[in-house]
């Protein structure tokens, strides 16, 4: 996902990439709501905003939405959250920030998403995607699925992000 001057790219890549979350209600309830402090914030490695030399980048933040199987195309107003409906949801989303000097020039890099469940790696998924010579900042994130909603297991996920081999952030969600 690249900056809100862009269009949005969709991810296609095969059956566990693509789309982005449709429309979900605000509304917690109150066992949400006691047990969503349990699931601690994303953190950006290194420092509060990590350098990562071969984009001459720097993170910014790690946040997490999530799609169902109605989403098969870009919508404009993600949900961010850490806490994701079992019945709904079929893709988890890691989604990273990035600032750069405008580069002049297309860079592309590698985006490589770790996703534990229990320390027991549950999915690794590589996103190839890019940086426009005239950009200063942009969003990138892969979806991390399932076949169809229900089919997440319950409980709580640890997802390592990777630039160009390189860990920059990581975070957790939890699936309820």
């Amino acid at each position: 996902m690249f900056d809100s001057k862009k269009t949005r790219m969709l991810l296609l890549s095969g059956l566990l990439l693509s789309s982005m979350p449709g429309c979900s209600s605000s509304f917690r309830s109150a066992s949400e709501a006691k047990t969503a402090s349990a699931v601690p914030e994303p953190t950006i490695l290194q420092d509060k905003t990590v350098s990562i030399p071969s984009l001459d980048a720097r993170v910014t933040k790690l946040a997490f939405f999530g799609s169902s199987a109605a989403d098969i195309g870009p919508v404009k107003n993600p949900t961010y959250k850490s806490r994701f409906e079992h019945a709904a949801t079929t893709r988890v989303h890691p989604e990273i920030y990035l600032e750069y000097p405008q580069p002049g020039k297309k860079i592309y890099f590698t985006m490589t998403v770790h996703i534990r469940e229990n320390a027991r790696t549950f999915r690794i998924v590589d996103y190839d995607t890019r940086i426009e010579p005239d950009w200063t900042s942009s969003h990138h994130s892969v979806g991390i699925g399932v076949l169809g909603p229900g089919n997440w297991r319950v409980g709580k996920y640890e997802a390592e992000v990777y630039v160009n081999g390189e860990k920059i952030a990581m975070g957790s969600f939890e699936v309820y």
